[in-house]
């Protein structure tokens, strides 16, 4: 989106597609803290070096799990 026409409806029209977690996706997606976090653990991925535990600190970190999601022990 280009910012110049932020307050365009138009801008705004694939956004009425998303349904809340693709909402919350693309506004994650576009946090520069959250997009660095997500390249790190794909290096690692990469390098066969990902443990569980780095993974569930990550969906913590951004609340990406559900309160009862049990992979967050």
């Amino acid at each position: 989106m280009n910012r110049a026409y932020w307050r365009s409806p138009e801008a705004y029209k694939k956004l009425e597609t998303f349904d809340a977690p693709g909402f919350a996706f693309q506004f994650l997606n576009r946090n520069p803290e959250f997009v660095k976090d997500r390249e790190r653990l794909q290096q690692m991925d990469r390098r066969g070096a990902l443990e569980p535990a780095e993974v569930n600190a990550f969906a913590r970190r951004w609340g990406l799990l559900l309160p009862d999601d049990k992979s967050s022990s």
